[in-house]
Formats: C-alpha cells, structure tokens, sequence
C-alpha cells in the first residue's frame, strides 16, 4: 500500500484555512513536503502534495470549496531495487460546504462560529482510496488586532473502497495563533504574521475484508511555526515548517520526520 502516515490536514485543508470571505473566488495552492523514515536502515521515503484548490464566496455567511490534491512519492533504498520508486498521480479530491452560524463584527475584529460539511472523492489515481467519504467540522475563529486565534475540529467517517479496504475513521484537530508584526501602527497592506499551529490527527486502524490491519492507524500531533505575508489586498504568501511532537503510530508505519510547506492565496 502506499497510503502513508503523516497526512495530517495541512493550512489548506483544514477547516480553519479555508479562508471566509463573500462574493469572491479565492484560488490557493501550496507545496508541501513530508520526509519518513522506515524501519529498515537507509530507506528513505519523500512525499510532495501540491493542492489546487478554488473557494467561492457564493452566498453571505456561506463558503464553497473544492480541492484537487497532487501527489508524489518517492522511495530511496539503496541496494534495494525493488524498494526503489517514483509516483505521481493526482489524490482522492473534496468539496466542503462552510457556513457562519454565528457571525460577530467588532472594531478591529470579528467572532465567528461555522460548521461545515463536505464529502472525500475517489480520483481513481494511484494514491486513492477508491472510498467516497463524508465529512463534518466545527471551526471557531477569534480576532482582535492584532491577535487571531483559531480553533476547529473535523471528523472522517470512511467508507470501504478499493480491494475492499477500509480506512479508519479518523479526527483531526488544530489550534492556531497569529500574532502581527507588521505594520506597527494597525491594520494596512502589506502585513507580516507570525504563526504557530498545533495540528493533530487520530486515525482508527484500517481494515482488510473486515480484518483489522495492525500496522495502520495511531496518533500524531505537530507545531507548525510560520509566517503569512500579505503583499497586497488579492495576494498573501505562506511558509510553515510543521514538526512531529507525537507519533504514536500502531505497530511498524513509516514516521514523519520532517515537513516544510510553501504556499499561495490569490483573491479574484
């Protein structure tokens, strides 16, 4: 199998980076490079999502998102040629549907609460699941300026895809501070942000035929420090470089041991 551990839902997949706006389509994409270690000395394993995804500002209060992951894997292990590869295919996509439930605007700021749904999409490519899976989350979004707190949590429910295996259901949880440097006297363009994520993920173990798997499912946690730069009222720039703090992964998996995400918003 090539399903990997360590897909926790990066800035754009997360609930609380798929950015609130109306009337408006955002177009946003990053590269995102996780490194892994096997248990077998030497080997070395390297993974590269780039998502393109498309937001819709469609009504007031309500958000449409739909995303198209591209995936590559390569494995390195050297005098191992048949542990020796490169992939690339496009991923299972998603659509999500975000509404402000409760929306406060203050000066300087605003409070929000939104729940959201979606649905996982097969892709039919060669990192698929073949499952199509729905989606829930709860994202709430706290801003004073120059202060933005964000917390949100979502939850998998999988259903049974290809060769009839079953991925465990699975959460995923983050919290985000960003703090503004820039500029010092209050709100203006261009604005510099500092940022750091807490991003989790609990994943059941998988099952085969209704067996359970015992090398899949298990925690992990990551601090994500970065930065965003809004270099005008359409464009902002983003750089984290998120660090395993928790891998309680079950039985032999491939660890995540480095991962380092460059990114891009662009507002229509």
């Amino acid at each position: 199998m090539l399903w990997l551990p360590g897909a926790v839902q990066a800035q754009i997949v997360a609930p609380g980076g798929r950015t609130l706006f109306n009337r408006a389509v955002m177009v946003r994409s990053f590269v995102r490079i996780d490194n892994f270690a096997e248990g077998v000395p030497g080997v070395r394993v390297r993974r590269v999502v780039n998502p393109y995804a498309v937001v819709w500002g469609a009504y007031p209060h309500l958000n449409l998102t739909f995303v198209a992951p591209l995936v590559s894997v390569q494995s390195d292990a050297p005098g191992l040629p048949a542990r020796n590869f490169t992939t690339t295919s496009f991923g299972d996509g998603f659509i999500f549907a975000r509404y402000d439930l409760l929306r406060k605007n203050v000066r300087g700021g605003f409070t929000r609460l939104s729940p959201e749904i979606g649905v996982k999409l097969p892709s039919g490519g060669a990192f698929g699941s073949g499952s199509t899976d729905p989606i829930a989350a709860l994202i709430f979004s706290h801003v004073r300026d120059p202060h933005w707190f964000i917390a949100d949590a979502e939850f998998t429910y999988t259903t049974t895809g290809d060769g009839g295996l079953r991925q465990g259901n699975h959460w995923n949880y983050d919290l985000a501070y960003l703090y503004r440097v820039l500029p010092h006297g209050g709100l203006g363009i261009p604005s510099l942000y500092l940022v750091l994520e807490m991003n989790g993920q609990h994943m059941r173990r998988a099952r085969l035929s209704g067996a359970k798997l015992p090398d899949t499912g298990g925690n992990l946690v990551f601090l994500s420090p970065g930065i965003e730069f809004m270099a005008s009222n359409r464009v902002v720039l983003e750089f984290s470089s998120p660090i395993p703090v928790g891998r309680d992964l079950n039985g032999s998996q491939l660890k995540p041991t480095s991962s380092f995400i460059l990114g891009i918003r662009w507002l229509f």
